[in-house]
Order: structure tokens, then C-alpha cells, then sequence
């Protein structure tokens, strides 16, 4: 047999590597039929399958934290995302081995990071987020996550000569819904619970009495345990719930008449998807009020009336549409400036919008028209801005601060994510506005506004019209023109929630 040269191999070999293509280690998509993610006893299907990252399993951000029942909120510009759970908060940078655990820092053995434009965090973030186990099988290829939530304990019966008694033991205080069903009579209690302390003897209990024959339960959806009381014959009810320990009550009744008496509310016709978009929280702030009446028209339209009257008309709109909704003051009374974006702080919310009316007050001014809308700048951008903003900012303690004062108070705002989500979200406000109002597009513009100061969201301040004007003071005046704004607002916001990156 003739042998092959050290050189001819070498040629061969390299001939070889041409045909065979490239995968980095660092970032291999783990396939979905290898490795599943099993979340209280249950396949989850994710919308991103896990990523293997240096030997390491990285999970969806969005797909692990909304799957749980928690919140993100994502910063780009500062690579930096928030994680919410029950009272847990957990705060990352991606590419940083460190998580800030309500408010206390934990080191990390890897760090949350990109993948093809999808935010990935590492299984020990999700035991820090969830506070209990979360595992790798390795065996059974698959991972293992336990979300924390109330537990049924136990279920417990009493016979009465005149009622039969059902208690449902949790673990924890937890919203639950009661219907009825016929055919045969049954009352049903859908928990926000899980059935993983209980074994399957412990779910089905035969009474056989005058009133109950049996209760039996069951994991009804990942979220919801449903027990259902099988009935023997006509009957009334009431459920209520007690603490010390935390449990819901039902007493069963023999009835005494043909008529049935259903003593609990209806069910809610609350969907998941509902549910998921009234997480979605918008704060509204009617400029002025109080002593401060903000811009007056020639025939003595206030500016506070107008913004008051169309924060109102919003709230409807997106409280009907799912939205949990604040308003910075629901009367005329007067609010600091600066507790004005601190609600916004504090109710977490994903969206801001500040209600004003312009005035121009020079001489020869009543011409001026149309809608403006402003984010947070250190620097004056547009024309009339500083006016504005002046005009705006006199009712704060901080008015008489000379700018470069004010301009190092939210100087570091202006690279933070807030300013690129603000200006998002104004252009979608400013095109609804004028769409729906039909006034002159006097385009979005920036100035140092101290009521849009320490927002962490996509945040707006508003100028609907110019009050100074007395043909806009006579629009301003109309219900049909508040509604037009109202409308046009509530669109905007839908618009934004609907178009924020799904890539978190």
C-alpha cells in the first residue's frame, strides 16, 4: 500500500475545512426538540428556544419573566432591563456578572446577554427572580423552573344538619372566582394557585351527604387551580375568604323554594390577553390647577379646565380598553411640579403625558396656531421652546435656578432610554393630534420641563392648541374638541404599547 506524505495531508486536511462550515461555541442555539423548559410540571412554549452560551443554558427573557406572571422594562441605550415579580425586583446589565436584587447586589457566575437581537438571562437569574428552584436535568434534557405562588394546602368538609361546609386551605391570600354550572349542579372556585403540594388522593374527597356528593380539583391551567362541588340536589351558597390561617369558605344551603339564590358575583370576563395588557400602566397629568390656572383666553378659558376636562375623557377611553390608568390630580386642587413625574416613577408606569394649552402673549400674537409636542432636553430645540417651557416650569421651586443650575439637575437624563422612547412616542402623539383635531402641525420639539424630570418611560408634554387664539379658545371650549383629543391620545397610547420591541 502506498502512504500518503505528512504534506499531501496537510492539503487534504485543509481542502476538508473549506466544505465544513463554521459554528462559534459561544453562541449555539440549543434546538427546542433538545432541550425544554418545564415550568410547574408544565412544557412551556417559547417564542426564542434556549441559547447554549459557554457550556452555559440561557433562557428568553420575555418569553421566562411573562410566562411567570411578571413585568419587563428595557432601557437599550443603558443595556439595562428590570425584572418584576410579585414584590421581587431584579435589575441587569447585559454583559455585567453583577444583578441588583431589591436593591441589594449579588454577584453573578455569568452574565445576562444579546443574542440575535433577544435579550437572554442565565437560569440563576431566574432562581434570583422567582426565589425558588430552577434547574438544569441534564438526564432528561430538560429545565426545571418552580414559580413561586399561593399553594392549596388542603381541602377540608364539614356536615351541618342545616348546610354542608367546604373549606379550601392556601398558602397565601389569592384572588379566586365562583360560578355555577348545571346539568349536573355544580359551584365552581377557580384559585390563582397551584396544586404541587397535594397528592392525587388529597384531589378528590367523597362526601355523599344530603347536599355535597363529591369535590374534586385539579390544575386547571398553569395559573388557576379549580375545584368543582359536585351537588346532590337544589340548593344556596356563599363564599367568602378568611386569614390566619388564609382560606376560602363555602357554605351550601338546602334551598326552601323552586327558585335558586346565587349569591356570588359573575364571572369576569377578563381574558389572559386583558389581563397581560392591564399591566400596561399610563399616568395622565392635567397641567396647573389650584392657584395656578395656567394660560387664560381672551374670554377666560383657563388652561387648568381645559387639560382637566381632557385627562378625564382619556382615562375613560384607556380604562375601557384595559389600561390601568392615574391621573396627577382628579380636581382642581394644586399639585408640585415635581410630585408630577414621581407618580409616574412610582406607579411604575410605561407611559407619561402632560395636558397643556399654549399661549402666545406678545403683542399681535392671537394668530398663532396649531399643536406642539415636547420631550425632556437639557437644550432648547425648536422654535418658541424656551417661551414654553419657561411658561411651564414657573409654577416649580426651581423657576428662578438659572439654566446651566436646571441643566445639571437632568443633564445625565439626556443619554438615558427614556429620551429615545420619548421621542417615539411623541411622534406617534403628535400625528393622532393633528389627524384627529385637523390644527397646524408645529411639529415636536425639546426643552429642560421639569414636570418630564426623572422619567423612566416614554414621557410627553402636550400643547393642544393656543388658548391665546379666540378661534382656538372657541375649539378649546367644545366638548366635540376635547373628545377629539381624548380620542386621539388613546389611539397614540395604543399605537406605542402595541409597537414596543418584542425584543426583551
Amino acid at each position: 500500500m502506498k502512504k500518503i506524505d505528512a504534506g499531501t495531508l496537510a492539503i487534504l486536511f485543509f481542502l476538508l475545512t473549506l466544505f465544513i462550515p463554521f459554528i462559534p461555541y459561544e453562541h449555539c442555539w440549543a434546538e427546542q426538540n433538545d432541550v425544554q423548559i418545564n415550568l410547574d410540571g408544565n412544557i412551556l412554549d417559547t417564542n426564542v428556544p434556549p441559547v447554549l452560551i459557554n457550556g452555559q443554558i440561557y433562557l428568553p427573557a420575555r418569553d421566562i419573566v411573562e410566562a411567570l406572571g411578571g413585568r419587563i422594562t428595557w432601557f437599550p441605550a443603558l443595556k439595562l432591563l428590570n425584572l418584576y415579580l410579585g414584590s421581587r425586583e431584579v435589575s441587569l446589565v447585559i454583559d455585567v456578572p453583577e444583578a441588583e436584587v431589591n436593591k441589594k447586589k449579588i454577584s453573578l457566575e455569568n452574565s445576562p446577554t444579546i443574542v440575535e437581537n433577544r435579550v437572554m438571562i442565565p437560569l440563576e437569574v431566574v432562581r434570583l427572580l422567582t426565589g425558588v428552584e430552577a434547574e438544569e436535568d441534564k438526564s432528561s434534557q430538560e429545565i426545571k423552573i418552580t414559580s413561586h405562588k399561593p399553594m392549596v394546602t388542603a381541602i377540608r368538609h364539614y356536615t351541618h344538619p342545616d348546610k354542608t361546609r367546604i373549606v379550601i386551605d392556601i398558602s397565601e391570600k389569592s384572588p379566586y372566582q365562583v360560578f355555577t354550572l348545571t346539568d349536573p349542579d355544580r359551584i365552581v372556585v377557580d384559585v390563582e394557585a397551584s396544586l404541587s403540594q397535594l397528592s392525587e388522593e388529597q384531589k378528590e374527597i367523597q362526601l355523599e351527604d344530603l347536599l355535597v356528593r363529591r369535590v374534586r380539583m385539579g390544575q386547571f391551567t398553569q395559573d388557576t387551580v379549580r375545584i368543582v362541588i359536585d351537588l346532590q340536589e337544589k340548593y344556596e351558597f356563599q363564599v367568602f375568604d378568611l386569614s390566619s390561617p388564609d382560606r376560602i369558605v363555602v357554605d351550601i344551603f338546602k334551598t326552601t323554594g323552586e327558585s335558586r339564590v346565587i349569591s356570588q358575583p359573575e364571572i369576569p370576563k377578563e381574558t389572559i390577553a386583558e389581563r397581560i395588557k392591564d399591566q400596561h400602566i399610563v399616568v395622565i397629568d392635567p397641567g396647573h390647577g389650584g392657584s395656578q390656572p395656567g394660560a387664560i383666553g381672551p374670554s377666560g378659558l383657563k388652561e387648568k379646565e381645559v387639560a382637566l376636562d381632557i385627562a378625564l375623557r382619556l382615562r375613560n377611553k384607556l380604562q375601557n380598553d384595559g389600561f390601568t390608568v392615574y391621573l396627577t390630580r382628579e380636581k382642581d386642587i394644586e399639585v408640585p411640579l415635581e410630585d408630577r413625574p414621581l407618580m409616574a416613577v412610582q406607579k411604575e408606569a410605561i407611559a407619561f403625558i402632560s395636558i397643556h394649552t399654549n399661549s402666545v402673549i406678545q403683542k399681535g400674537s392671537s394668530t398663532a396656531r396649531g399643536i406642539e409636542t415636547y420631550v425632556l432636553n437639557s437644550r432648547y430645540i425648536g422654535a418658541s421652546a424656551k417661551d414654553v417651557a419657561d411658561r411651564e416650569n414657573r409654577a416649580s421651586q426651581f423657576y428662578h435656578y438659572e439654566d446651566d443650575i436646571l441643566n445639571q439637575i437632568i443633564a445625565d437624563l439626556e443619554e438615558s432610554a427614556s429620551i429615545s422612547f420619548s421621542l417615539d412616542f411623541a411622534d406617534i402623539v403628535q400625528k393622532k393630534l393633528v389627524q384627529h383635531t385637523g390644527l397646524d402641525n408645529r411639529g415636536i420639539k425639546q426643552a429642560p420641563f421639569i414636570v418630564l424630570k426623572g422619567l423612566n418611560m416614554a414621557g410627553v408634554l402636550i400643547e393642544v392648541g393656543f388658548i391665546s387664539n379666540p378661534n382656538e379658545e372657541k375649539l378649546l371650549k367644545t366638548p366635540e374638541f376635547r373628545e377629539k383629543v381624548a380620542q386621539a391620545l388613546s389611539e397614540a397610547v395604543k399605537e406605542y404599547v402595541s409597537n414596543i420591541p418584542e425584543n426583551i
